[in-house]
């Protein structure tokens, strides 16, 4: 009758353990894209309602889409952007909405600076991307599923 293991089992199991953990945390890495795409949505869906007037006491409804703008905030707790933006068209760089949630270029907002396409910002950071889509005739703005 046998009561205990043998070495090699509980070497077998050790070496089991070692390879499970491994994975576990590979997979546990955040996705800064992911996080630096969700909090630039929130920015932008923060700045339509504001525009919209559902917030009578602050009625900027402007967001400018670089890395240093959107890090450089007084909220706690403070977000870094850690991806590389792409903005495409790359003539954007300031997203106003008016009072009806339409997006313009730039920090004026009239017919002549309405976006009449469809503006897409990339956030890639080493093998992870995400995407943000805003829409021109609405302002509604999506991270679409990968």
């Amino acid at each position: 009758m046998r009561h205990a293991f043998s070495l090699i089992e509980l070497i077998f199991v050790i070496v089991l353990i070692g390879v499970i953990s491994g994975i576990g945390f590979y997979m546990s890495r955040p996705n800064y894209a992911r996080q630096d795409a969700q909090y630039t949505l929130l920015k932008l869906k923060e700045a339509r309602y504001r525009a919209i007037g559902y917030d009578a006491y602050d009625p900027s409804g402007c967001v400018t889409l670089t890395p240093a703008a959107l890090s450089n905030s007084d909220e706690s707790p403070r977000h870094d952007i850690k991806s590389t933006m792409t903005i495409t068209p790359n003539t954007v760089s300031t997203v106003c909405f008016d009072a009806l949630g339409r997006p313009h270029n730039g920090n004026l907002v009239t017919l002549t600076s309405l976006l009449r396409t469809e503006v897409t910002i990339l956030f890639q950071n080493s093998d992870k991307n995400s995407t943000i889509r805003i829409f021109p005739q609405s302002g509604y703005a999506i991270i679409p599923c990968n």
